[in-house]
């Protein structure tokens, strides 16, 4: 059917602009570019972790975890000078371009090139690593802690506000392996990640343990009122001075008894306490005295976790309120 000349809609406003536009060649050749600059872009970068390797793996150091979306391996997300912002799949040597808002010279001093993954169900795409930052090689001289915060800086430095973007973009959230039991799923694929230089990821899933479906109850709602008033618990916290062992530290109150071992719930918060404890200004104090911090209670893993860092000002709760490990 023709269309009429009467209609008054403009045409344009008819017209839907595309947000995903697959990479032309000059783009794939610029790419290209970039494996000629960092070589190791051409190495696999996330490897399927056979039952040999684990326990070696686990005893290595120190390693975080994260859920996998799926089986598909992960993309490159790169930007670019001149170029649009794309993520590449290396395996399948194709991509798509986005409508990523950035400023003219966002680029100019290098290209960045991150690890990230799609998930269209939900229209996300998780950022997990930074492995090219401006140009610079951070893979082969930085473990995957000092990445991580590298992404944080990189992510803090993009424009929020990004209203053509086809997908909410987010940075994952490692778990510490203490903490790994309080997220685990033996139904979904896991990302382990160690913390080396130049050490690529191993993704897992569980193919031994059965995944309990208990049959659907309906309970009617209760409500529920708390007997108990809201508390800001404040402990000192200190390192554990009988082991080695990263994110051990111990939980006083006011009077210097002990409230038992700290639960370090996210990377920010370990990275942080460590920065602490390892200044060189009053170094020594805060070893001996402690750092005052917020905790709360965590009734599955039957110990205090730590919440945030407190100014050093704050006064610490007495041992009376810490009620919990009497109950």
């Amino acid at each position: 059917m023709n269309q009429s000349i009467h209609s008054t809609t403009p045409q344009f406003e008819k017209k839907k602009v595309a947000r995903f536009h697959r990479l032309d060649n000059e783009h794939i050749l610029a790419i290209e570019s970039l494996y000629k600059t960092h070589p190791f872009l051409k190495d696999r970068v996330e490897i399927h972790m056979p039952f040999h390797r684990a326990k070696p793996t686990f005893q290595s150091g120190t390693v975080w975890m994260w859920p996998k979306f799926d089986k598909r391996p992960v993309g490159y997300l790169i930007f670019m000078d001149g170029f649009a912002p794309c993520i590449w799949y290396p395996e399948r040597q194709e991509g798509m371009t986005f409508r990523w808002l950035l400023p003219p010279t966002f680029c100019q001093k290098g290209a960045t090139v991150c690890l990230a993954n799609i998930l269209a169900g939900e229209s996300l795409l998780q950022i997990e690593d930074l492995l090219v930052h401006q140009g610079t090689d951070l893979w082969s001289h930085q473990p995957f802690s000092e990445r991580w915060l590298s992404l944080l800086t990189f992510w803090n430095s993009l424009p929020p506000d990004q209203p053509l973007l086809a997908f909410q973009p987010r940075l994952v959230q490692p778990i510490a392996l203490s903490d790994w039991h309080l997220h685990y799923n033996p139904a979904i694929y896991w990302i382990i990640q160690p913390d080396h230089m130049r050490q690529a990821r191993w993704y897992w899933k569980d193919v031994i343990t059965v995944p309990e479906h208990r049959a659907v109850e309906f309970i009617a709602p209760i409500l529920k009122r708390s007997k108990e008033m809201a508390q800001l618990l404040c402990a000192y916290c200190i390192p554990y001075a009988k082991m080695v062992l990263p994110d051990t530290y111990s939980l006083l109150s006011q009077e210097g008894n002990s409230l038992g071992m700290a639960s370090i719930p996210t990377l920010l918060l370990s990275l942080e306490l460590r920065g602490l404890f390892s200044d060189k200004t009053n170094a020594s104090v805060r070893k001996t005295e402690g750092i005052p911090v917020e905790v709360e209670w965590n009734a599955a893993f039957q110990k205090y976790q730590v919440v945030r860092v407190l100014p050093q000002e704050t006064p610490i709760t007495t041992e009376a309120f810490f009620h919990h490990m009497r109950s």
